[in-house]
């Protein structure tokens, strides 16, 4: 198959998730073309791919502008084929707030007018260093709240066993 992946990332880490995705993809064999939404041509076409990725953050209960644009711009194309959306965001890491994840993922369905096939909520990280003061004081209050004992360190919650196993699930609903 010839999959397009389009991400939208904030601090890094939905970059690197969809990376992690097209490469377990191209390792099963398909050919994958990833792009970031922030720099996609007015012009794209996607009549010649198979099925979509499309991976976004969580930031302020929002998926990013570029990829709420993206999808609401082409989801008839979207809609016609296989397609998958993975929202990452703290809250689908921290167990009392899944149900915010969804809520999430629920807006950006009704907003974009799309339906993805699947869906998959995975957790993002902390990246304190890229935080200005004002971000940096609410992740620690959302982080504290949840338990963590250590709300100042850099911190990875993304399951990459079930990122591997949401694409290998993808890709035998797709084929």
């Amino acid at each position: 198959m010839n999959i397009l992946i389009v991400y939208g990332t904030t601090e890094g880490q939905t970059g690197k998730i969809a990376a992690r995705t097209a490469t377990h993809l191209r390792e099963r064999g398909h050919q994958v073309e990833l792009r970031d939404s922030a720099a996609l041509a007015s012009d794209l076409k996607l009549g010649h791919f198979d099925a979509f990725v499309i991976a976004a953050s969580v930031h302020q209960e929002h998926h990013q502008e570029t990829v709420t644009n993206f999808v609401f711009a082409h989801h008839e194309a979207l809609s016609t084929k296989p397609s998958a959306l993975i929202s990452v965001s703290l809250s689908a890491a921290l167990g009392d707030q899944k149900k915010d994840a969804q809520k999430y993922v629920d807006r950006f369905v009704s907003v974009t007018d799309w339906q993805p096939s699947m869906t998959l909520l995975l957790g993002g990280a902390l990246r304190f260093n890229k935080y200005d003061y004002f971000q940096e004081q609410f992740v620690k209050f959302v982080v504290m709240k949840s338990g963590d004992p250590s709300p100042e360190r850099d911190h990875e919650f993304t399951d990459w066993n079930a990122l591997a196993n949401f694409a290998d699930r993808f890709l035998e609903t797709a084929g």
